[in-house]
């Protein structure tokens, strides 16, 4: 019999369960150099051209290609170029002081000896939405292929394969084996016993069929051992979560262009290690009969584990008295039967005199927790769910300001149309990974002075629609601006030397649903309200023999269908729920003549009564200021 159960099986056809299986099958993907790649596509370079992207003089990404000539992101240009001859830097993409657009200045950079062709870091500011732009043409793929898809960055994914590998073993009538046979025929005793349900759940699973050893890895299997490589349920599972990233793999690759790497294995840790094993445009997959040895590899130490690269893992190695090499072999050897044995050993730790609770980041209310991650990680058995909610907090876009390149409430407002452009630019990334509208609620707004005084405004945006709108969010920081501007009049306030723009309180809503989902029982209150006098109009005026009409009584439009009719309802509903929330404006179709006479007839001058001629205002175009000036 297999070592595995029905169990194990069965709870890879769930989302929230498969990450807990003993057959996990989890894959991390990562683009190789992406910033690079992109670069090199978009220039129209190929792959043994060696390209570094550049951000003012640091490099931030480096080719494959010019990583051969010693070219490190450590370097500056000048120091690269040096290395290597023929090197291709490209600037990034920038935003300029004042504009609300991004662009290339391909050419320019501060290796190019024209004065003309420099782009200054004092009016200029990096853009990523290029980068943002290919990434998410890529997770589309991802999303398109796989079910559960965490986005861990924005040149790699972590993916769950336990549904499509569930979906290939019981369901798949069509998928071939070598020699053209079928895999439903030998998988069909086990088909029949679960369509049947004749098992016990916690039964362990029939013996893998011998036929189905033939199966095949896509990539380079770590196997130092040279173990069978198919012995049990486990090994079938990971062979098809390997065919399956290969696919995807080739999918990036023929449409995109980009090369990527991918590690396989049943755990988020580990196979974010294989997928760092071989690059770039390779393939590891990690057996649960092969994880000391690839952790015992000699490439890894516990600070490798995702989570603890940090000061966590450093202090780790210090409290746990941890060799620089083979960490992860040491921990398992030293603490061989339970965490508890770990957890004793760190409780006797922080409770030593010279152990310093205020500069530590160990909790010494949660050492049993630590211990248990650490056992199971230097084992490569620490399971972690994947997550594919967008989690929003905060966005923020700064600027670290150099010489004068803020030195008036104008270049202040010159700053913040840029920010307020990049965090719409990112606003719309979630909408469109998501299919969610994404609204911010709060904005921020912090400088830091000449005299290297921090002062912040925060307070409410307020929107006229339902949706996202950056000018709204610039007319809340001009406000914060301007009042920090007067508030700074008697210090050395200027030049600034730091600006900064946060969104928070995030409202995020599902563009599937209608609006009376999104809203509830508010928004069936105004649709009763809406019915009410669309019945009451059309009871007067509806001919009894003909069919039935769609007319919106209020705009006087009549409609081919219920569908297209319900649509146009719903748009004025979402108005009425915002002007409910912002107030209407005079052109409002949802007011009566009588209630716009009542609210706005003080803004309406009556030509006929008055006999002072009114005078012809002037208002310079130029001055932003003006625009946002609170009336």
């Amino acid at each position: 019999m297999s070592k595995f159960s029905w169990k194990d099986l069965i709870q890879l056809g769930s989302p929230n369960k498969a990450y807990e299986s003993s057959l996990a099958c989890i894959a991390h993907i990562d683009m190789n150099a992406f910033f690079a790649q992109v670069e090199q596509i978009r220039c129209g370079l190929s792959r043994d051209d060696p390209v570094v992207c550049v951000q003012w003089n640091s490099i931030i990404a480096v080719s494959y290609a010019a990583r051969k000539y010693g070219v490190s992101r450590m370097d500056t240009i000048q120091e690269a170029l040096k290395k290597c001859d023929n090197l291709i830097p490209i600037h990034t993409a920038v935003f300029k002081m004042g504009e609300d657009f991004w662009q290339y200045h391909d050419g320019c950079g501060s290796w190019v000896q024209d004065p003309a062709k420099q782009i200054h870091v004092e009016d200029h500011k990096v853009s990523l939405e290029p980068y943002r732009r290919e990434s998410r043409k890529a997770l589309k793929i991802f999303k398109s292929a796989c079910d559960l898809v965490e986005r861990a960055s924005i040149d790699e994914v972590f993916l769950d394969l336990g549904r499509l590998c569930f979906n290939t073993l019981m369901f798949d009538e069509a998928y071939e084996l070598q020699n053209d046979m079928k895999l439903k025929d030998i998988l069909s005793t086990i088909r029949e016993i679960f369509i049947g349900g004749d098992y016990d759940i916690n039964s362990n699973l029939p013996p893998i069929p011998e036929k189905i050893k033939s199966l095949k890895f896509e990539g380079h299997v770590f196997n130092p051992e040279h173990r069978n490589l198919i012995t049990d349920w486990d090994d079938v599972v990971l062979a098809l979560g390997s065919q399956i990233t290969k696919g995807i793999r080739d999918t990036i690759k023929d449409s995109l262009g980009y090369t990527t790497s991918c590690g396989v294995s049943s755990t988020k840790n580990v196979c974010k290690l294989a997928s760092n094993y071989k690059k770039p445009d390779a393939q590891t997959i990690v057996k649960n009969d092969c994880l000391s040895d690839f952790l015992d590899c000699g490439k890894f130490e516990i600070t490798s584990f995702w989570t603890l690269g940090g000061i966590l893992g450093k202090e780790l190695m210090d409290i746990l008295n941890l060799p620089n090499q083979n960490s992860i072999q040491y921990i398992r050897e030293a603490w061989p039967d339970n965490p508890g044995q770990l957890k004793s050993f760190l409780d006797d730790k922080v409770r030593e005199a010279d152990f310093d609770r205020s500069a530590s980041n160990v909790d010494p209310l949660r050492t049993a927790d630590l211990a248990g991650k650490l056992f199971e990680l230097s084992r490569g058995q620490y399971h972690l769910p994947l997550s594919s909610r967008p989690v929003v907090k905060s966005m923020m876009s700064n600027k670290n300001l150099r010489g004068k390149s803020c030195n008036s409430i104008v270049d202040c407002i010159s700053w913040l149309e840029v920010f307020c452009a990049e965090l719409a630019s990112r606003i719309q990334d979630l909408e469109q990974e998501y299919s969610k509208i994404v609204i911010p609620r709060t904005v921020s707004v912090s400088l830091k002075t000449k005299s290297n005084e921090v002062y912040r405004k925060s307070g409410p945006i307020t929107y006229k629609s339902i949706k996202f709108q950056s000018h709204e969010l610039l007319k809340a920081g001009v406000k914060f601006v301007t009042e920090l501007d007067a508030k700074g009049k008697n210090t050395r306030y200027y030049p600034l030397t730091k600006l900064s723009m946060t969104v928070t309180n995030f409202d995020i809503l599902d563009l599937q649903k209608t609006v009376v989902d999104m809203f509830g029982n508010q928004a069936n209150t105004f649709q009763r309200s809406i019915d009410k006098e669309r019945d009451k109009k059309d009871s007067g005026s509806r001919d009894v023999k003909s069919g039935p009409r769609f007319e919106c009584s209020k705009c006087q439009i009549t409609f081919a269908d219920e569908r297209a009719f319900q649509e146009h309802r719903d748009y004025h509903l979402a108005l009425r729920l915002s002007e409910g929330l912002n107030g209407a404006e005079e052109t409002s179709k949802n007011l009566s003549y009588g209630e716009k006479r009542l609210l706005f007839s003080k803004k309406r001058s009556n030509p006929q009564n008055s006999d002072t001629p009114r005078k012809k205002q002037t208002s310079s175009s130029k001055d932003i200021l003006s625009f946002f000036a609170k009336k």
